[in-house]
């Protein structure tokens, strides 16, 4: 099978030889891919199903990415409501209801937040960083 010299060319033949024999026990490469993509509540998904020629499905991927949409304010709560969203299709209920408290809380205290967010972003320009610190633990307190 290896002779003293061979060339690369004729290495690489050994192996796919070898190698093609699982092509055989498995039903061979997928030749057919096909694509979907997305986006709902939960942020952008792709799904990719690849095929075997007989036309079995060898592999399913289902790729969910989240990208934040809306203002910076709002990303928060989007964010946590996602989690809730995904805590409840997991039937996780424990974190489910413990998001769902943490939501109307922050909800509940928006405004505030909103208010120390652009104090903390003025302290910060001022280089204050004392006070941005005490801000900062305050917006803390009232996210949870």
């Amino acid at each position: 099978m290896f002779r003293r010299r061979k060339k690369f060319n004729d290495i690489f033949d050994d192996f796919d030889a070898i190698f093609s024999q699982f092509d055989d026990l498995f039903g061979g490469i997928p030749s057919n891919v096909e694509s979907e993509s997305g986006t709902d509540e939960l942020g952008d998904w792709t799904k990719e199903t690849y095929r075997l020629p007989d036309g079995r499905i060898l592999i399913t991927n289902f790729i969910r990415t989240n990208s934040s949409h809306g203002s910076n304010q709002s990303s928060g709560i989007t964010s946590l409501k996602k989690k809730l969203q995904l805590a409840i299709e997991e039937e996780n209920f424990e974190d489910a209801v413990k998001l769902r408290d943490e939501i109307k809380n922050y909800e509940s205290n928006q405004d505030s937040i909103n208010k120390l967010e652009t104090e903390l972003k003025k302290s910060i320009e001022e280089e204050n960083f004392e006070k941005s610190i005490e801000i900062r633990d305050q917006i803390k307190k009232l996210k949870s």
